[in-house]
């Protein structure tokens, strides 16, 4: 019996491939969802799959990310939308169709992409199959803490009040200026400039992200950036960037929180936070829980460059927030 062809992306391919992604998760992702996710319109996607004839045996998804490490800006592809079906449908000869996929990624991903790094976020059994199977054992698997709000302070602080928000758009310039000042306060991070808020956090078919940019009153001087997503009675902090040298910025931040919450009816209010102790230890006063995600997912990551030290993501130096997870 032949065994599935392992090959990267073609253009029609989407089809096959977000149909099992959707028989796998139990997800309705559209093909126009598909398209936002990946970028469908560039020249080439990091793309993965195992095909027996027209049909998906295994498939491993890749959007490319620039991170910086230490000063060091890499080239870096996060995993995501990996699957194999050899279980779901029944057929034991695509069993190792999944590995001959990861492997595969990983080297087009260092060829063609020219890929230093290789990270992604998944939960339950798979994180060993991440790790034991596809080697993406570089760092030990990290769960990432969750900060939850369930009651919600009234009254805005008068330190917020010395800051002004205002909604931006899908090019925003200012982003690009904030990164510059405070980039230094992430040691490890995906570059959050203006470039990605436009490919992670605009055009999507169906959620819209609330995203502002805050400046001190009277200043157009940008000292914080976050998008929020409130849906499913939970208001999101999505993505947040900040110079600690303005705290009232940051409650401003919670203040826009507590208010888009209860213009939505969340219940409640989370997000994901590594790597800013500083914000973590505000959030804390401002009422928030945290811990491991109880979800059990955790980051996974794969070093495919040698003058790329593990010791660079130790504990707490990667930042990440939701905006790093693709699902949300």
């Amino acid at each position: 019996m032949p065994m599935p062809e392992i090959r990267s992306y073609r253009p029609g391919d989407e089809r096959a491939i977000n149909d099992g992604f959707n028989r796998i998760f139990g997800k309705q992702r559209s093909l126009e969802e598909w398209a936002w996710k990946f970028r469908s319109n560039d020249v080439a996607l990091p793309i993965v799959a195992a095909w027996d004839g027209d049909h998906v045996a295994a498939h491993n998804g890749g959007i490319r990310a620039a991170v910086q490490i230490d000063g060091r800006r890499v080239e870096a592809v996060q995993g995501v939308d990996t699957y194999s079906l050899a279980a779901k449908m029944r057929r034991p000869e695509w069993r190792a169709a999944w590995s001959d996929v990861m492997d595969h990624f990983a080297m087009v991903a260092a060829e063609e992409y020219g890929a230093s790094l290789l990270y992604g976020f998944t939960g339950g059994r798979a994180v060993s199959h991440m790790v034991v199977r596809a080697r993406w054992d570089s760092v030990e698997p990290r769960r990432i803490p969750l900060f939850v709000r369930l009651e919600r302070p009234s009254r805005r602080s008068l330190a917020s009040r010395l800051f002004s928000a205002r909604p931006i758009g899908d090019h925003e310039p200012a982003l690009d200026q904030l990164w510059l000042r405070v980039s230094h306060r992430y040691p490890v991070s995906v570059i959050r400039d203006a470039d990605y808020v436009r490919r992670r956090l605009s055009g999507h078919p169906s959620v819209r992200y609330h995203r502002w940019i805050i400046c001190p009153r009277f200043s157009s001087t940008p000292v914080a950036f976050v998008a929020f997503r409130s849906d499913d009675g939970s208001c999101r902090w999505v993505d947040l960037v900040w110079d600690d040298r303005h705290p009232g910025a940051l409650e401003l931040v919670d203040h826009l929180s507590r208010r888009l919450a209860a213009q939505t009816g969340s219940s409640r209010e989370e997000l994901w936070l590594d790597g800013d102790p500083v914000a973590a230890g505000w959030l804390r006063t401002f009422g928030f829980s945290d811990g491991p995600d109880p979800s059990s997912v955790a980051r996974v990551t794969r070093i495919l460059d040698d003058e790329v030290s593990p010791e660079a993501f130790a504990e707490g130096r990667f930042y990440t927030t939701m905006a790093d997870a693709d699902l949300v």
